[in-house]
C-alpha cells in the first residue's frame, strides 16, 4: 500500500512561525501566515463554496511552507490507529441472577464502540480481523458468522434494540493509490445480513450510541496527490507548492460519503474553521440505530481532532494545536461541543485549554459544567503526552518545566465560558490518569513517584487541590468501586521511576486527601487496562475486578486476574487463561471479560471461555473459533 501524507498537528508546528509565508500563486499577492492566536478555538463559517476553497488553499499553502517530510508523514494505518445536574459518570454495574455486564463506558447511558457486546443471551464479537460471530451462551455454540474482507481492520460494534452495528476501516483503491474509508453497516443480529450501509472517506475518530442514535466523528485527509508529488520531489519551491495547491478543487479537500450506495458531498454551508488550520477535517453526524437510512447531515470542522467525549446531550471533540515560535512554544487543545436535534449535529460551543489531553477521561460534564485536565509539556516536548515525536526540535535555552491544569467551563446553549482553573499540578511530570466523580476530580501525574491529586470542584469558579498522595509507581486508569473507594490500575516503580510490574491500588477517598488501603503487585507484568479501559471489568454484585494481564517475567503468558475488592483489601481470587486452547500464546491473550448470570466469560482471538462466577471459578464451557 502506498504511504500518504496526513496533515497533523505537526503541520501546525511548522506553520505558525514568526516569519510570513513567501508562497504565492501566479499573479497573486504573497499569503501571510496568520500569527499564533491564543484561545484560537473560535470557529467561523465560509461565505460561499468559492470562499471555502480559497480559504482552505490559503491555509494549506501556509501549512506547507518550511515543511519537513519526516515531520509530517504518517501512513493511513497509523492514522486509523490513533484513533444534567446528576453525575454523568458511569457507575458500577449491579447484578441479579439474569444480569449481564456491558462495555466499560465513561458515561452512564452513553455506549461506546467495542469488539464485543451482549444482550445477556447472545455474545456478539469481532476479533482476529476475520469474522463477526454470534454465540448463544445457552448452548455454547456459534449460531451466526460472517466473514470480513481482508482489506478491513479496526472493527468495532454497537448493539441496539434490534440491530447490530459494525464499524470498520478499509483501504480502498482509488486510481493509482489507496485511500482510507470508514464503513458503518447495520446488521440483522440473528442472520448478520446487511440492512443499511454508510461510508465516508476517512477514518473513525470515535462514536457513541445514545437513545437509539449513532453519533459519529470521522476524520478525513485531503486527496491532493499532485501536491504530495510536488512536496516529495525533493526540489520544490514555495511558489511551485502554491501553484499545485491553487489547482485543487473543493472536492479534493472535503470527504465524500454514501448512504446505501447513494453518493453525497459535504455542504459548503456546513463547514467551520478556526483562524489557523491545515486542511484535515473532522465530520460529525448522527444516524438512527434502527436504520432506514436515506440521508446524513455532516457538520465538518477543519481540524484534525483525535479525542471524543460523549454525554447524553453533547459530543465533545478535542483538537491539539501548537506552533514553534522564535522565542517560545505555543500549545493548546481546542474543544468543540456538538449537540444533536432531529438527527443533525450542531456546533454549540468552543473553548481552548493549555497543553494536551490524555484521553476522553480528561473531559467530564457535570452539573452544567465541563471539566478538562491537560498537561503542558516543557519546550521541546510538545509532541503528545507520551513524547512520541517523529521529529527532533529543541530550543537553545531551557524553559519552564511541564505542569498540569484542570479548567472548568460553564456549558451554555451555544457557548463554553471559563469559570475557573487550578494549575501547577505535577510540576515536571505529566498526567497518566484522570477520573471525575461528581464534584471531585482525581488526577495522577508521574515521573518518579505517583502523586494522586484530589481536587474539589464544588465551586466552579474556584477549583481547589485538597490532597496530594505520593506513592511509588502510577495508576494509568482509575475506576470507582463503591462509596469512597477508587481503584487504580498501573505500574509499580522504583524510587527512581523505573517500572517493575503491574500494580493495582485501592484508595480510600472519603477524606479531602486520598489514602492507600491495599495493593496487588505482579512482577514483570502489565495490563491493557492502562491504555484501553474497555478491557476492565468491575462487577459490583460480586465485588470483583477482572483485569487482563500480560506477564513478561520469565516467558510470555497472558490471562486475567480476578481480584476480590474488599472494604480495605485486594485479594487474588482466580487466574483464568486460554492456554488449554492449544493456540499461539499471543492468540490466546484475553481481550475482554463479561458477566452473564453466574458465568464469567473471557474473549480472545482463539475463542470464548466460560467460568463459574465465584468459588473456584471452574471452567464450564469453551467455544473455539477454529
Amino acid at each position: 500500500m502506498k504511504t500518504r501524507l496526513l496533515i497533523t498537528c505537526a503541520a501546525a508546528a511548522t506553520v505558525a512561525t514568526a516569519s510570513a509565508c513567501t508562497s504565492q500563486a501566479p499573479d497573486e499577492d504573497a499569503f501571510v501566515a496568520p500569527p499564533w492566536v491564543p484561545v484560537s478555538a473560535q470557529l467561523a463559517a465560509f461565505d460561499s463554496c468559492d470562499d471555502a476553497l480559497a480559504g482552505i488553499q490559503d491555509a494549506a499553502i501556509t501549512a506547507f511552507s518550511n515543511w519537513e517530510p519526516n515531520e509530517l508523514l504518517r501512513s493511513d494505518e497509523e492514522f486509523a490507529a490513533d484513533s444534567g445536574a446528576a453525575s454523568t459518570e458511569s457507575q458500577p454495574q449491579a447484578a441479579s441472577d439474569d444480569a449481564f455486564s456491558g462495555t466499560n463506558n465513561a458515561v452512564a447511558g452513553v455506549d461506546e464502540p467495542d469488539i464485543v457486546k451482549t444482550d445477556g443471551t447472545f455474545i456478539y464479537s469481532v476479533v482476529d480481523y476475520d469474522a463477526v460471530r454470534v454465540v448463544d451462551t445457552r448452548s455454547g455454540e456459534v449460531v451466526a458468522e460472517r466473514a470480513i474482507a481482508d482489506e478491513a481492520w479496526d472493527h468495532k460494534l454497537f448493539l441496539g434494540d434490534d440491530e447490530l452495528l459494525l464499524m470498520s476501516a478499509l483501504s480502498v483503491e482509488d486510481g493509482d493509490e489507496y485511500v482510507s474509508e470508514f464503513r458503518l453497516e447495520r446488521l440483522d443480529p440473528a442472520s448478520l445480513d446487511v440492512l443499511d450501509t454508510f461510508t465516508m472517506e476517512g477514518s473513525m475518530v470515535d462514536a457513541r450510541l445514545v437513545d437509539g442514535e449513532v453519533r459519529l466523528a470521522i476524520g478525513s485527509q485531503p486527496q491532493i496527490q499532485p501536491v504530495w508529488e510536488q512536496l516529495w520531489s525533493g526540489d520544490v519551491s514555495d511558489d511551485d507548492i502554491a501553484e499545485a495547491v491553487r489547482d485543487t478543487e473543493l472536492s479534493d479537500w472535503l470527504p465524500s460519503y454514501e448512504v446505501n450506495g447513494e453518493a453525497h458531498e459535504v455542504d459548503c454551508a456546513e463547514i467551520a474553521h478556526p483562524e489557523r488550520f491545515t486542511g484535515a477535517s473532522v465530520s460529525v453526524l448522527a444516524l438512527p440505530a434502527d436504520g432506514d437510512w436515506t440521508e446524513a447531515s455532516p457538520q465538518t470542522v477543519m481540524v484534525d481532532g483525535s479525542t471524543v467525549h460523549g454525554t447524553t446531550d453533547s459530543l465533545y471533540l478535542a483538537h491539539y494545536d501548537y506552533a514553534w515560535g522564535e522565542d517560545e512554544t505555543n500549545a493548546e487543545s481546542e474543544i468543540y461541543r456538538f449537540v444533536f436535534a432531529d438527527g443533525k449535529a450542531r456546533l454549540a460551543g468552543e473553548a481552548a485549554v493549555p497543553g494536551t489531553l490524555l484521553n476522553q477521561y480528561s473531559l467530564s460534564e457535570y452539573d452544567g459544567h465541563l471539566r478538562v485536565a491537560t498537561t503542558e509539556q516543557a519546550s521541546g516536548g510538545n509532541c503528545g503526552v507520551w513524547n512520541d515525536c517523529a521529529w527532533e526540535v529543541a530550543p537553545d535555552e531551557p524553559s519552564e518545566p511541564s505542569k498540569s491544569t484542570v479548567t472548568v467551563f460553564a456549558v451554555g446553549d451555544d457557548a463554553l465560558e471559563e469559570t475557573g482553573s487550578v494549575t501547577d499540578l505535577g510540576v515536571d511530570e505529566q498526567i497518566y490518569a484522570v477520573r471525575f466523580i461528581g464534584d471531585t476530580g482525581y488526577v495522577v501525574t508521574f515521573r518518579q513517584t505517583d502523586p494522586l491529586y484530589t481536587i474539589d470542584l464544588s465551586d466552579p469558579a474556584n477549583p481547589v487541590v485538597t490532597g496530594e498522595l505520593k506513592i511509588t509507581g502510577y495508576s494509568g486508569y482509575l475506576h470507582p468501586v463503591g462509596p469512597d473507594r477508587l481503584l487504580g490500575v498501573g505500574q509499580e516503580a522504583t524510587a527512581e521511576g523505573q517500572t517493575t510490574g503491574l500494580q493495582v491500588s485501592l484508595f480510600d477517598t472519603a477524606a479531602s486527601e486520598a489514602t492507600m488501603l491495599d495493593q496487588y503487585h505482579r512482577e514483570g507484568a502489565d495490563s491493557a487496562v492502562q491504555w484501553d479501559p474497555h478491557a476492565f471489568l468491575y462487577w459490583e454484585d460480586a465485588a470483583i475486578a477482572v483485569i487482563p494481564v500480560s506477564d513478561w517475567d520469565m516467558e510470555y503468558g497472558s490471562g486475567v486476574v480476578v481480584l476480590d475488592v474488599g472494604a480495605d483489601t485486594l485479594t487474588e481470587a482466580a487466574w483464568i487463561d486460554h492456554s488449554d486452547a492449544g493456540a499461539d500464546p499471543y492468540n490466546t491473550q484475553v481481550l475482554r471479560t463479561l458477566v452473564i448470570g453466574d458465568q464469567l466469560w473471557t474473549l480472545s482471538n482463539a475463542g470464548l471461555q466460560a467460568n463459574h462466577l465465584g468459588g473456584d471459578y471452574a471452567s464450564t464451557a469453551w467455544v473455539g473459533w477454529q
